[in-house]
C-alpha cells in the first residue's frame, strides 16, 4: 500500500482494527484473519493479506514464525487520531512508493485540481504520465482512503479539495516547536521539513506554498491553533496562495504555535 501500489481493500480502519486484535497478545495469522473475516459473514473475496500488509509497512505489527504482534506502544493505537499522527511521523520513509508520490503531485498540481477533472479515477492516466510510473483507477480510488484519513483534505464524492491542516497539525506536534514563541517563517519551515516534503518542496527557493498547503495553514488559523502575521520590515517574506476574503489574504512573515494544545 506505501511500499509499492496503492490496493482499496487496506483501508485505515482495517488497519486499526488488525492492531487492535494484537494489541493485547500475540495471535496467529490464521487465527486473526479469522477474527477480521469470520465465516458467517460468507465473503467472497479475502483482503487480509492487504491489510496486513499495511499495518506491516507502517512498523505497526511484526510477524514471526507466523504469528503476529503489536510492534508499537499501545498509545500509539489508543485512538484513530493517535494512528494517524504515528503514521504522518514516517511518510518520509516511502518516498517511492505509489502513495506518497501520487500525493506530492496532486498538491503540486496547486489550484489547477479545481479547474480539472473532478473525479479521482480520471486523474490516473495524469498521474501516470506525471509520474512516469503506472497509476491506475484502483490505485486512485486506494489513494483517497488514505489522503482523507492522514489530514491532507476533504473528500467531496470522488472529488479531493487538498487542505492539509490536519497533516501540518500532526507534523507540527512533532516538530519541537515551542507554544507562545514567535517564529520567523523560514525557521518555522526549516522546523518542520523533515516531515513536510511529501507536500512542500523541501527547496522552496520562490518561498511560495501552494494551494492545498496555504488553505491549511489558514484553517489552523481560524482555528487559534497558529497565528499568522505579516509583520512590517521583516525580510523572511512568504507567499501564500492568494485569498483575498481572508485576513491573511498572501504574505506572512511570522508564524506563533498558540497556547493551546496542538
Amino acid at each position: 500500500m506505501f511500499r509499492e501500489k496503492m490496493v482499496t481493500p487496506a483501508i485505515p480502519e482495517r488497519v486499526f482494527t488488525l492492531c487492535k486484535i494484537v494489541e493485547k497478545r500475540a495471535i496467529s495469522s490464521s487465527d486473526l484473519k479469522a477474527k477480521m473475516e469470520p465465516d458467517y459473514l460468507k465473503q467472497t473475496s479475502s483482503y487480509y493479506s492487504d491489510y496486513r500488509t499495511a499495518a506491516e509497512e507502517l512498523q505497526l505489527i511484526t510477524v514471526s514464525d507466523n504469528m503476529i504482534s503489536l510492534a508499537v506502544d499501545t498509545s500509539v493505537i489508543k485512538t484513530t487520531a493517535s494512528m494517524r499522527r504515528y503514521i504522518n511521523g514516517i511518510l518520509s520513509e516511502f518516498q517511492n512508493g505509489q502513495f506518497y508520490q501520487v500525493t506530492k503531485a496532486y498538491f503540486e498540481m496547486d489550484s489547477n485540481v479545481l479547474n480539472g477533472e473532478k473525479s479521482l479515477v480520471a486523474l490516473a492516466p495524469i498521474m501516470s504520465k506525471q509520474l512516469n510510473r503506472p497509476v491506475d483507477a484502483m490505485a486512485m480510488r486506494a489513494w483517497r482512503f488514505w489522503v482523507s484519513y492522514l489530514g491532507f483534505g476533504y473528500l467531496q464524492d470522488m472529488f479531493f479539495i487538498p487542505n492539509a491542516a490536519k497533516f501540518l497539525e500532526d507534523i507540527i506536534s512533532m516538530a519541537g516547536i515551542e507554544k507562545g514563541h514567535r517564529y520567523s517563517f523560514g525557521d518555522f519551515m526549516a522546523k518542520i521539513q523533515p516531515y513536510s516534503n511529501i507536500i512542500i518542496s523541501h527547496d522552496p527557493s520562490n518561498r511560495q506554498l501552494n494551494y492545498g498547503v496555504s488553505n491549511g495553514l489558514r484553517t489552523l488559523h481560524d482555528a487559534g491553533i497558529i497565528k499568522l502575521e505579516h509583520i512590517l520590515d521583516q525580510e523572511d517574506i512568504w507567499n501564500l496562495y492568494p485569498l483575498k476574503a481572508h485576513p491573511i489574504s498572501g504574505t506572512v512573515t511570522n508564524i506563533t504555535l498558540c497556547k493551546e494544545e496542538v
